[in-house]
């Protein structure tokens, strides 16, 4: 069973306010403070399926300094390639999916 954020208590989630690049671990609730940074996933080898990592742009900076999704190793959205957030105040929910497909964005 995956690790998630979660409004039942079930696993605890971790807030992490950040203004400069940031390793994310499992179950960690990212609050970027401005952009132009970058927001690595934890390692594929590590991750399990159902794991969520959520990045938001508190600052409200995205779109004219975007924010960078490093994928460390697995697909997101089952491509090989890093993730562009560039929409201000945007949250983005990523769950591992397993090997397959990697990291899936379920909601914003």
């Amino acid at each position: 069973m995956g690790r998630y954020i979660t409004s039942t208590a079930s696993y605890a989630t971790t807030n992490v306010v950040t203004a400069v690049s940031y390793q994310a671990k499992t179950n960690d609730r990212v609050l970027c403070t401005s952009g132009g940074i970058t927001i690595t996933l934890p390692i594929s080898s590590d991750a399990v399926s159902g794991d969520t990592v959520q990045i938001i742009d508190v600052g409200g900076n995205a779109s004219s300094s975007n924010i960078t999704v490093a994928r460390n190793g697995a697909e997101i959205q089952n491509v090989a390639e890093n993730l562009t957030i560039d929409i201000n105040n945007s949250a983005t929910v990523l769950v591992y999916t397993g090997a397959t497909y990697g990291w899936v964005i379920t909601g914003t």
